[in-house]
């Protein structure tokens, strides 16, 4: 046991002591100060139109207007809603018309609107003629027509708006093609779960990191990628291979050492970087919005989370990912002749090319869903209706992505060892 320590030891010293660490910290840390002050400086905020203030500023008075209404969505405040919105359009000095259109004011939509935004935006979903209009955008469902139910919709025909949401998400669930019987039937079940009336809060936090989530974890799998890709090569490269395999703890422990590091390594590194940007997220934007159920941003989505619950599940799929990706990195490094050079630039592909070719080949089935278990796609934050099913019992596609990474890990850090044992220098 002392041996192993102190072989793990060394090996953390050399990750530590290469010039590839800082730099990959430095690289880290910039891209989330970099993506943490972007969705700020780029953000929409009403109270920043025809104001000469930052959009801090503008962000922490539209959340103030918004928690104004915060709490459950019951037929009371939908109805608040609703005439606060047909008071709006009632009178034209809201509107100003130009080239382009007619428009409304800044300062009408701050007056009637952003005190019940979630709720207005829901009924627009919700109650929308040509569900064609709805468009996908990481967990957020987005109404793209131009007729609003909100501006159609009486307070008496919106009182059963539970039963409606859960009618909607049947709806989407029978819409989406290629589910089996079994799935739609799963599904439906979710629906039922649902507890409503549904609560709503401020959860611009929350929403900044789901958007963010996946380039963040992307970011997370290249920091690995440098950190790790000398693990085994970097014995080939200095020639200490074929000494270390000729001791007594060479083919056991060292080997075992590696391995146990690079997965330490690659659960610290992912929880460094998603932690770390959700913290910032959190610290800027305010901690509200953990309770707010999934529902509320995407009112077709199945399952019965908050967005806190949703948050922590995507964060503990990036963590599963990132161990998979150090145990492939360490296979490909056991692989490798001689450099560490091939071991990034196939690392590199094996990141770039399935998050770019996985969207086109969904209607193509078993590549789709093949394409669903890289790192670089496991990390997508959504919640999907597809289900895995194995003999006869449905699984939640990231709880098997868990099961299935573990032996994925478990495959590959066999395959490196026995990669490494078996090298022999050309």
């Amino acid at each position: 046991m002392n041996n192993f320590r102190a072989l793990a030891g060394f090996e953390f010293k050399k990750i530590f002591g290469r010039r590839t660490f800082p730099a990959a910290i430095i690289i880290c840390l910039g891209i989330i100060a970099v993506t943490v002050f972007s969705s700020i400086s780029g953000g929409s905020f009403h109270h920043s139109v025809g104001r000469d203030i930052s959009k801090y500023e503008a962000m922490k008075l539209d959340k103030a207007v918004i928690l104004t209404n915060r709490g459950y969505i019951s037929s009371e405040l939908i109805s608040k809603a609703l005439l606060s919105n047909r008071e709006m359009i009632s009178n034209e000095d809201n509107f100003f018309v130009n080239e382009y259109g007619r428009h409304l004011k800044e300062e009408a939509y701050i007056r009637y609107i952003l005190p019940y935004e979630p709720v207005v935006e829901l009924i627009n979903k919700v109650y929308a003629e040509d569900l064609d209009w709805l468009a996908m955008d990481a967990l957020s469902l987005e109404y793209l027509g131009e007729d609003k139910a909100a501006d159609r919709l009486s307070p008496e025909q919106a009182e059963n708006f539970d039963s409606v949401l859960k009618d909607f998400a049947r709806t989407m669930t029978l819409r989406e093609k290629g589910l089996s019987a079994a799935e739609v039937e799963k599904n439906l079940e979710l629906i039922e779960s649902i507890e409503t009336p549904l609560y709503s809060d401020y959860f611009g936090g929350y929403e900044a990191y789901i958007m963010s989530s996946k380039g963040l974890a992307i970011t997370a799998l290249f920091m690995l990628l440098l950190l790790l890709s000398p693990i085994f090569s970097n014995e080939y490269e200095e020639k200490t291979d074929q000494i270390i395999l000729c001791t007594r703890n060479g083919k056991g422990s060292l080997c075992r050492a590696k391995l146990f590091v690079s997965l330490v390594i690659s659960v610290l590194g992912a929880a460094l970087v998603m932690g770390l940007s959700w913290l910032a997220f959190l610290l800027i934007y305010g901690f509200e919005g953990g309770n707010v159920n999934i529902q509320v941003a995407n009112p077709g989505c199945t399952y019965p989370l908050t967005l806190l619950e949703a948050c922590l599940i995507h964060f503990v799929s990036v963590l599963f990912a990132c161990a998979l990706f150090a145990a492939m990195v360490c296979f490909l490094s056991a692989r490798v002749k001689r450099s560490t050079a091939p071991v990034v630039i196939i690392g590199t592909l094996l990141t770039i090319i399935p998050m770019f070719i996985w969207a086109p080949l969904k209607s193509s089935g078993p590549i789709y869903e093949l394409l669903k278990f890289f790192p670089v796609n496991s990390v997508s934050f959504g919640f999907d209706r597809s289900f895995i099913e194995i003999f006869g019992i449905l699984f939640a596609p990231y709880k098997f992505i868990w099961a299935f990474s573990t032996l994925l890990i478990a495959a590959f850090s066999f395959l490196a060892v026995r990669s490494f044992k078996r090298h022999q220098s050309g």
